[in-house]
């Protein structure tokens, strides 16, 4: 089922509440369901954002947010980027996601 969209002027909560009821059940754990609509609704609002500025800072803010997080289903590739390996979870904006760490060599 794909991700879906948020509605014109549609509140955070409300959306991130339906998406996951949409889409949770192809990811094993409800906090990457969380985080896979949190990034949905994130790349949705910058992009009505016109001011060149604003959606760098905002591209930036949301790079550091999620650093390190593979928001693909868990059986693709696992829950964090090449270079990052799991310790754990954390809570981000009120779920609990993998946390992801470098890679120490």
């Amino acid at each position: 089922m794909p991700i879906p969209k948020p509605q014109g002027g549609e509140q955070e909560d409300k959306y991130i509440s339906r998406c996951i009821s949409d889409v949770v059940g192809e990811y094993d754990v409800e906090g990457q369901a969380y985080a896979v609509c949190k990034s949905t609704y994130d790349r949705d609002k910058m992009s009505k954002i016109t001011d060149t500025t604003s959606k760098v800072m905002a591209r930036i803010a949301y790079n550091e947010k999620f650093r390190g997080i593979n928001l693909a289903p868990e059986g693709e590739e696992g829950p964090c980027w090449d270079g990052y390996e799991q310790y754990g979870t954390k809570e981000l904006d009120g779920r609990t996601v993998p946390n992801c760490i470098p890679i120490k060599d």
